[in-house]
């Protein structure tokens, strides 16, 4: 919108069961207007010859589908709309969201939700019978190497945000708290 400046975008990340899906929003909620993006939906819209996201070979898909999740997140938040896009975002993708976002001067954040394997575990086991949960990976091997994951990718330690055991009212408080202080900056 034409004299509109761009508001933050905070891309909310962790592996299945950490509180993704839960957190973005009441994250969201606290700013107005606000936007919350959930990047599984671009994977979704996939038809054909489609990779599962977390093959190795899948890296060449994943980045077209970010690609276009990056620049609709951006969209958001060039109108002004503070926007959470939450998903399974690695660190070796974030280049695809700096691009999208540095033209028009958004301020971008990181947050990586992390919780104990077991918790993880539980949580995507326990969400399988929600409506809004109903087709998440609930695959324990492939939750175990996605967690994983985020721990070999040297995520820096003040992206991280505990989510094991506080309610996710509190971690998003934590989250707007520390993404005010510019704790997430990219």
């Amino acid at each position: 919108m034409p004299g509109t400046a761009p508001a933050p975008l905070l891309l909310l990340t962790g592996s299945p069961g950490c509180g993704k899906t839960t957190v973005a929003p009441l994250v969201a909620d606290r700013h107005e207007p606000s936007a919350c993006l959930d990047v599984d939906w671009f994977f979704a819209k996939l038809r054909r010859g489609v990779m599962e996201p977390w093959r190795e070979e899948a890296h060449r898909q994943n980045r077209v589908v970010l690609s276009a999740a990056a620049e609709a997140a951006a969209a958001f938040a060039v109108g002004g709309y503070f926007t959470a896009a939450e998903g399974i975002l690695y660190p070796f993708m974030l280049d695809l969201f700096a691009a999208a976002c540095a033209p028009h001067g958004i301020t971008l954040d990181y947050a990586v939700l992390r919780a104990p394997i077991g918790v993880v575990q539980q949580r995507v086991q326990d969400r399988r019978a929600e409506p809004l949960h109903a087709g998440a990976l609930a695959d324990a091997a492939v939750v175990d190497d996605l967690w994983e994951q985020f721990e070999r990718h040297g995520v820096e330690e003040r992206h991280r945000v505990d989510s094991g055991t506080r309610s996710p009212k509190d971690v998003a408080a934590e989250i707007d708290r520390r993404m005010g202080a510019g704790e997430f900056r990219l």
